[in-house]
């Protein structure tokens, strides 16, 4: 499954609520964030995140809510925010640097593929908790890894294994490509956890994507 990916384009909004960016390669349930060099449209804030739904090839709505499989009568079902301008300059969204929440409950292993590209610059770390609602899978249930450690907000940075090598790499210090594109396969041990993740604590260029795969020996 699709953990986390990382691009960035610009994107024009009109007052019916679709944005337009050519190409974009998001997918419904995605998080952004958006900013201008002017204005943004009325209805879109920066430094919020946004899910994106209604996703087409050039265009897509986005909401202020989690979109499905998180609706789950917890969360309301996704509305498309109200856009009734279309802002000044040019508008830019980026990926969410916090990948989508993965439930691991039932399984012991984790390998995570990342690839990244176009000269990536930045940081990766790898996360995992513990449920603090064993009543429900929904989002609700899992720590705000976007938040900091608390013990209102139980996470932490977790080691994983590069396949390549057999090396151990540290969960606080994580990967860090530094303009050298690659594509690497990461094993973790999730005994026990119920949650895990991925952090994007520093970027400055590229993209990247993350793909996850949970088993059982």
């Amino acid at each position: 499954m699709k953990l986390q990916g990382l691009s960035t384009a610009t994107f024009t909004a009109a007052t019916t609520d679709i944005i337009t960016s050519n190409s974009h390669g998001l997918v419904n349930g995605d998080r952004i964030m958006v900013s201008s060099a002017t204005t943004l449209p009325a209805g879109l804030s920066a430094s919020t995140v946004y899910w994106v739904i209604e996703a087409a090839t050039n265009t897509f709505k986005l909401s202020a809510t989690p979109v499905a499989p998180y609706t789950t009568g917890l969360i309301a079902p996704p509305v498309a925010v109200d856009i009734t301008s279309a802002g000044t300059g040019t508008h830019t969204w980026i990926e969410h640097d916090i990948g989508k929440n993965i439930n691991c409950r039932d399984f012991r292993h984790a390998i995570f593929a990342v690839a990244t590209g176009s000269s990536a610059n930045l940081t990766l770390k790898f996360v995992g908790a513990l449920s603090d609602d064993y009543t429900t899978l929904n989002d609700l249930a899992c720590p705000d890894f976007s938040a900091s450690q608390s013990n209102a907000n139980m996470w932490d940075y977790i080691e994983v294994v590069d396949l390549q090598s057999g090396t151990a790499i540290n969960g606080d210090t994580g990967i860090s490509p530094a303009g050298t594109d690659d594509y690497r396969l990461f094993e973790m041990n999730i005994n026990g956890l119920d949650w895990i993740n991925c952090i994007l604590t520093a970027w400055s260029a590229g993209d990247v994507s993350i793909v996850v795969k949970l088993y059982n020996d």
